[in-house]
C-alpha cells in the first residue's frame, strides 16, 4: 500500500467541514434534525472528540479511496462518481442508517444523513483523484 498524502487529507478535512456546515445548519433542512422525542441533535458543536472524528475519517476516506481506485482502475471523474456513490451507499451510509434507525431516530433525520454520507464520500473520492492525477 502506498502512503496517504497529507495534503489530500486537508482538503477532505475542509471539504467535510464545508460540507457538513451547509448540510447541518438552518441553511438546507431547517429543524428537521431532530430525535424522534423531538430532542435537537447538534450536529453543528465542535470540541475536541468532534475534530479528530472528522480527521480520521478524513483519513481513512483518502486512504480507502485512494486504494480502491488502484485496484478498480479508476482515473477519471466519471468513475469516481460512480465508486464514491457505490462505496458512500453501500459501505457506509446505509450501515450508519440502519444502526440509526435501531436507536430511534426519524426518517427524515434519516435521509438527511444518509444523502451527507454519500456526498461526503462522492466529494472525498474526487479530491482523491484529482490530487493523485494534479
Amino acid at each position: 500500500m502506498g502512503k496517504t498524502n497529507i495534503f489530500t487529507v486537508l482538503i477532505a478535512v475542509v471539504v467535510q467541514f464545508i460540507v457538513g456546515y451547509l448540510w447541518y445548519g438552518s441553511y438546507l433542512f431547517g429543524d428537521v434534525m431532530t430525535t424522534s422525542g423531538g430532542h435537537a441533535i447538534d450536529f453543528l458543536k465542535l470540541d475536541g472528540i468532534s475534530l479528530l472524528l472528522v480527521l480520521l475519517t478524513s483519513y481513512g476516506l483518502t486512504h480507502i479511496f485512494d486504494l480502491l481506485d488502484k485496484l478498480t482502475g479508476t482515473k477519471d471523474i466519471g468513475g469516481g462518481l460512480k465508486l464514491g456513490l457505490t462505496v458512500g451507499t453501500f459501505a457506509i451510509g446505509l450501515p450508519i442508517v440502519m444502526l440509526m434507525n435501531l436507536m430511534g431516530y426519524g426518517h427524515i433525520v434519516l435521509l438527511v444523513v444518509f444523502c451527507h454520507l454519500v456526498l461526503i464520500s462522492v466529494l472525498t473520492n474526487i479530491v482523491v483523484i484529482k490530487l493523485k492525477h494534479a
